[in-house]
């Protein structure tokens, strides 16, 4: 039997918002019907997202050294750096840790927006009072793993088309891995078909062409011209696919997910095959006992899914919501405020009434400078997180030029080294040989070659008497200052002379 929290959650309304086309639907009882942005459900879950467009995303490495009371400043100090946020602008952060961490550091996948920005997206909804839930619509895909509605062993890619933007976002295992804006709205696509064409195709007429007729045009003037737009479209998604797949140390990609505002392009997955040739399928999801009667933009469906998710978890890693409902009066500062004075009121009954005064007066000042406190220590870290991103910034250049100067300093050594050893080695060894030259006509033999290897000088001589070499060997050995060796001595048969290969190696007491 299922608990009751989880049948009062299934009987609650969720209502979803897209703040850009304004279309809204509750899903309530496994029934979904239109909604008007026009009246406020108090009782209502409401959730909506911010196109990928609008948001700044990126990945930042904290060391693991960095505890969990400093992660959250380490991690806001280097989006400010990183991300290129502005220090005069308030930003709505998340972060989540990546599955991608080293040895030496963590990887923590890092979202802002600009909380002024996200006012204005939602500036239109001024009925809807509160929005318990708000993520970016790459990360609405992770609660289609989390409920079921896809496989979570695998590497999937997502590609969606709004109106206005559009996207490509990977997930591997469940979990999110990239996710890119990309120029292929479905404005850009009809103002490119226009261009291309060479006259102007209203906007709905040219959306209603590709509902209708999909990828096949009666028209051969519009059909080449479409061919040409998804064609460059595609090229353009698998060169993302490929550098993400680079980018990510990805082995391969399962599935390639298309999804857009209009619903089935008809074609359209068979043309995307063509061109990445990895197995393509329509992103749509029936969710509820009345699929047959309406079906909403897939993304409204996802977003049901991502708010079953978020009230099961409650899990706030991912919500940039400006617009929360307030907690309940008791757990508010005001709320707090009233229990105390109501508390103190009571006492005043108790005691005299300069004592209600007193207690009441010293409990609104206590209020007035924690709240300035709070104002001067909020100042403060803002300005402590913008020095320390540019004495990161000031570290990582003198790290730089450390660099190219222990570089610089390394190859002056090894030149020096080399200057010495041509100056003090050369004439030593030039001295060797001459002594060596002199032995060897001493001793009746000539000189064929020489050879030098590290501190061994091998001699190549030739002699009418074995004798005189060995005796040049001994010679040389008498010396005390080479060590002698010679593995044979040999006797060309054409000429009847002697030859060996001698060996002299330097014993450093020369």
């Amino acid at each position: 039997m299922l608990k009751k929290s989880l049948i009062d959650r299934r009987k609650k309304s969720i209502i979803t918002i897209d703040p850009y086309s304004l279309k809204s639907y509750r899903y309530q009882e496994n029934v979904i019907t239109e909604e008007s942005v026009k009246k406020f459900d108090d009782k209502a879950f409401y959730v909506s997202y911010v196109q990928t467009k609008d948001i700044i995303s990126s990945t930042v490495d904290i060391e693991n050294s960095v505890g969990d009371e400093d992660l959250k400043d380490a991690i806001e100090i280097k989006a400010y750096d990183e991300l290129g946020l502005e220090n005069d602008k308030e930003y709505s952060i998340f972060y989540f840790q990546s599955n991608r961490d080293d040895d030496e550091y963590k990887v923590f996948n890092v979202v802002a927006i600009d909380k002024e920005v996200l006012s204005d997206i939602f500036g239109e909804l001024k009925e809807i009072k509160y929005i318990d839930y708000i993520t970016a619509t790459p990360f609405l895909m992770r609660s289609l793993y989390s409920k079921s509605l896809l496989p979570s062993g695998k590497t999937d890619c997502f590609v969606y088309f709004h109106k206005d933007d559009a996207f490509v976002t990977i997930y591997e295992n469940g979990e999110y891995v990239f996710s890119k804006s990309i120029k292929y709205s479905l404005e850009y696509i009809s103002d490119t078909f226009s261009k291309e064409l060479g006259k102007r195709i209203d906007e709905q007429a040219f959306f209603a062409m590709l509902q209708k007729y999909g990828m096949q045009h009666e028209n051969s003037a519009y059909q080449q011209q479409i061919m040409k737009i998804f064609g460059e479209l595609f090229v353009y998604i698998n060169d993302v696919i490929l550098y993400a797949k680079r980018a990510y140390r990805l082995d391969h990609i399962d599935q390639v997910y298309l999804g857009n505002e209009l619903g089935k392009i008809s074609g359209l997955e068979e043309f995307c095959y063509n061109y990445i040739n990895l197995p393509t399928k329509h992103l749509e999801f029936k969710i509820s006992k009345n699929a047959s009667e309406i079906m909403p933009e897939v993304l409204h469906t996802i977003m049901i899914e991502k708010s079953l998710e978020y009230q099961e978890s409650y899990d706030e890693s991912q919500n940039i919501s400006i617009f929360k409902r307030p907690p309940p009066l008791k757990e508010r500062p005001s709320g707090k405020l009233l229990q105390t004075i109501a508390a103190s009121f009571i006492l005043s009954i108790l005691y005299p009434a300069y004592q209600y005064g007193y207690e009441t007066f010293f409990l609104q000042k206590e209020l007035q400078s924690l709240t300035k406190q709070q104002h001067m220590l909020s100042s403060q870290s803002t300005t402590m997180k913008t020095n320390m991103a540019s004495v990161q910034k000031a570290k990582k250049e003198i790290e730089d030029k450390l660099d190219v100067k222990s570089k610089d300093l390394d190859f002056r050594t090894k030149l020096l080294q080399e200057i010495y050893h041509k100056k003090v080695n050369y004439p030593m060894k030039a001295k060797i040989l001459t002594d060596l030259f002199e032995k060897v006509n001493k001793h009746q033999s000539q000189v064929l070659q020489t050879q030098e290897n590290n501190n061994t000088i091998t001699v190549t001589v030739r002699s009418k008497k074995d004798k005189y070499i060995t005796e040049l060997m001994q010679d040389i050995a008498m010396a005390k200052k080479y060590d002698v060796s010679t593995e044979l001595i040999t006797k060309d048969e054409n000429t009847s002379y002697y030859e060996s290969a001698i060996k002299v190696g330097l014993n450093g007491k020369f």
